[in-house]
């Protein structure tokens, strides 16, 4: 039945993205959403750099803005890749029928309230969703078991952030100018980059797998780059905790899909 459910993925950063890619896989009708311009640091780990440069390539899956109509169909009939939408959430979720909407929230301006009975099903990841509140069923993406399924009345485990991991903030606001790329090795004191005059030095020695696009304007206190002290980190690629977060959306919508009335292409319009 995974070929007649359209999902749409609302996110475009680490487990937003290994979801829409993980269920594209699957033969699942699957579309992006993002509205704001992200502020993804693992960007080779994720679709988000499609929302700039037109097209974002994930462990051999293709995401493509589609801001014309017949992108959008063309991505959503074919297969071929994931269209990416950029309007207004209200406005994506009444140009289609969505069976399943999968929310991800990752800046501070993705919390737009409950996402309950928006679709037939609805999933909300990682802790700030509440099932049975603003979701049906919420899934843990971090801390001692990611991939944990959650559904109304259940406890949220603790989650913790990885550690060994340095987030870097913008002292000041400007355009940040990346000297160094992700997956480069920085050393502690060393400038990864400059806003303005204004060099950002590296807090620690080690990997960078993650960093702010090149020229991207930046408010202070803004994340800008994540440093792991070990060097061999994984910079791109889905990584093994976003695949299992990844599989238990697909698990989710699986118990739930005998009640989720199928929807043909022909049948539309």
């Amino acid at each position: 039945m995974s070929s007649e459910l359209t999902v749409l993925v609302c996110g475009i950063g680490e487990d937003a993205s290994a979801v829409a890619r993980g269920l594209f896989g699957e033969g699942y009708a699957v579309a992006l959403h993002k509205c704001a311009s992200p502020l993804t640091l693992r960007r080779r780990m994720s679709f988000a750099d499609a929302w700039y440069d037109g097209y974002a390539v994930l462990d051999g899956v293709e995401a493509r803005r589609a801001d014309v109509a017949s992108e959008f169909m063309l991505g959503l009939q074919s297969r071929a890749f994931i269209p990416l939408l950029r309007g207004q959430l209200a406005d994506v979720i009444e140009r289609w029928p969505w069976h399943v909407i999968i929310a991800a929230r990752e800046d501070k301006e993705d919390d737009v309230g409950s996402f309950l009975n928006l679709a037939e099903f609805t999933i909300g990841l990682g802790s700030s969703f509440s099932p049975g509140v603003d979701c049906d069923v919420a899934i843990a993406t971090h801390g001692p078991d990611p991939g944990a399924i959650l559904r109304a009345g259940d406890g949220w485990p603790k989650e913790w952030p990885e550690t060994q991991h340095s987030v870097v903030s913008a002292p000041v606001s400007g355009q940040f100018r990346a000297d160094m790329p992700i997956g480069a090795l920085a050393t502690q004191g060393a400038p990864i980059g400059y806003i303005g005059e204004t060099p950002i030095p590296a807090p620690l020695g080690g990997r960078i797998v993650g960093i702010a696009r090149r020229e991207q304007a930046v408010a202070e206190g803004a994340p800008i780059a994540e440093i792991a002290e070990n060097v061999t980190a994984r910079v791109a690629g889905v990584s093994r905790r976003s695949q299992l977060v990844a599989r238990a959306a697909s698990f989710a919508i699986e118990l739930e899909n005998e009640g989720i009335k199928p929807f043909s292409f022909e049948d539309w319009g």
